[in-house]
């Protein structure tokens, strides 16, 4: 019996031995799987946009009256070769908004059209011609013709816009782009006050006077191009705020005919030249802008599909 009871004891020992070692083989479960993280929300589709801004002018438009008054003097008039040019040129900061409709392709690339219109923009410049002297009866010392031309202008913008947008961090969206169409420029309510001065050289007497009269409201049209940049701000899924920066090419501007009041003006009275102003260079704009842009319809998040599962022992 004694035999027996230490072999009934010894099995069981060797039992628990064995099954100890099969649970130390067998590995712990494995770590719950993550789901996968999503993708960017990609979107193709339609959108509505509109801004508001300000813009500061670029460039100070120099003028030329055409036809040249000095041009179309009488031949010999003149004992000397006349001068004139534009001075003190300055275009004051403009507002404008702007509507549109645009598609967006992809995360990284949409177009749009928009109209704009811009106004609030005051125009000045003075405007000086020096004669010589003529041999005319009766006869003159050297001359001076000062204009000073005030008007307000404006500006109605059509454009197509292209935008590359380079990637979306933490909901913000930096963007490129450009865009090319045309500005109907309009110059309105310009008017001219003059002051003519010369000297008898047979008397020295000095005549001087006031000169000015105003001119007739003047659209043109011209090609206008922009390059711009900014931030969009995700505020919801479908709305973008957009804070953004352009730079517009407006092309030229200029007058209609002008009148005059009172024939000459010298002496008394009040006078102008005859001919419309235009500008010599194209009009810019620095723009400072913030927006909204809607998009129509939702947003789909999309995951990857997962890496099959691999465990290794």
């Amino acid at each position: 019996m004694a035999n027996l009871k230490v072999l009934v004891l010894a099995s069981g020992a060797v039992l628990a031995l064995v099954r100890s070692a099969a649970a130390a083989d067998l590995l712990p479960p494995p770590p719950a799987l993550e789901p996968p993280p999503l993708a960017a929300a990609e979107f193709s589709g339609w959108y509505l946009r509109g801004d508001v801004g300000i813009g500061a002018s670029a460039n100070a438009p120099n003028i030329v009256q055409t036809p040249d008054p000095i041009a179309t003097a009488a031949a010999g008039y003149f004992l000397g070769t006349p001068t004139d040019g534009s001075h003190n040129n300055s275009l004051s900061a403009s507002g404008m908004f702007d509507l549109g409709v645009g598609y967006q392709v992809n995360n990284w690339l949409r177009f749009d059209v928009t109209g704009e219109y811009r106004g609030g923009s005051n125009f000045q410049s003075l405007f000086v011609i020096n004669a010589p002297g003529n041999a005319a009866n009766p006869p003159v010392n050297p001359t001076q013709l000062a204009d000073f031309y005030r008007g307000d202008f404006s500006s109605l913008v059509g454009l197509i816009n292209g935008y590359a947008d380079l990637g979306t961090w933490y909901g913000v969206t930096p963007y490129v782009g450009a865009g090319v169409g045309v500005a109907r420029n309009t110059l309105s309510g310009l008017t001219d006050e003059a002051q003519i001065s010369y000297t008898n050289s047979s008397t020295g007497a000095v005549t001087s006077g006031p000169a000015g009269g105003y001119a007739k409201d003047s659209s043109r049209w011209n090609f206008a191009w922009a390059l711009m940049t900014g931030l969009d701000f995700n505020v919801t899924q479908n709305l973008k705020l957009e804070l953004g920066y352009r730079y517009l090419d407006l092309g030229k501007f200029g007058s209609g005919k002008p009148s005059c009041l009172n024939g000459t003006g010298v002496g008394s009275g009040f006078g102008c030249s005859e001919s419309p102003i235009a500008s010599k260079n194209d009009v810019a704009f620095n723009d400072f802008r913030i927006g909204l842009r809607w998009m129509i319809g939702e947003e789909q998040p999309y995951a990857p599909p997962p890496a099959p599962l691999v465990r290794k022992y």
